[in-house]
């Protein structure tokens, strides 16, 4: 429930006591919520070992085993908020269309000559600022 609750709370339009949000107070995108519950996913099943089995009460024992952002309430309101944000007319990144121009981009990007040849891969520091321009190149694998 704590889980649902935290999604609910940055990424709904409609706060704790059923109104509206402020309007000026515009809550986090499907994909965004969908970032928290994997990193609540992360946290309780690799971190605290609890794996990836769905938050369940153990008939033997009576306790509760799993993962709580894999159990079924979670899940249940995950489908409803991504409902609620396609009626609101929210479109996913994995659903935005790549366009001929992007594409006519990429490949003429990838076959200039300075980007064609293979670099040698420069360390960094983590934290240190990323440079697009420094990639292996358009053979690397």
């Amino acid at each position: 429930l704590y889980i649902v609750t935290h999604i609910y709370l940055s990424c709904d339009k409609i706060g704790l006591d059923g109104k509206p949000k402020a309007s000026g107070i515009d809550p986090e995108s499907y994909s965004h919520a969908q970032k928290m519950r994997a990193a609540a996913t992360y946290g309780f099943g690799r971190l605290n070992g609890l794996g990836s089995i769905p938050w369940q009460k153990s008939e033997v024992s009576g306790k509760m085993l799993g993962n709580p952002s894999v159990s079924e309430t979670v899940s249940r309101y995950m489908i409803t908020l991504r409902k609620a944000k396609v009626r609101a007319g929210e479109v996913s990144t994995s659903a935005r269309a790549i366009t001929p121009e992007i594409i006519a981009k990429l490949y003429h990007h990838n076959n200039q000559p300075a980007n064609a040849e293979i670099k040698p891969v420069k360390r960094r520091t983590r934290g240190a600022p990323v440079d697009p321009n420094q990639w292996g190149g358009g053979h690397a694998r």
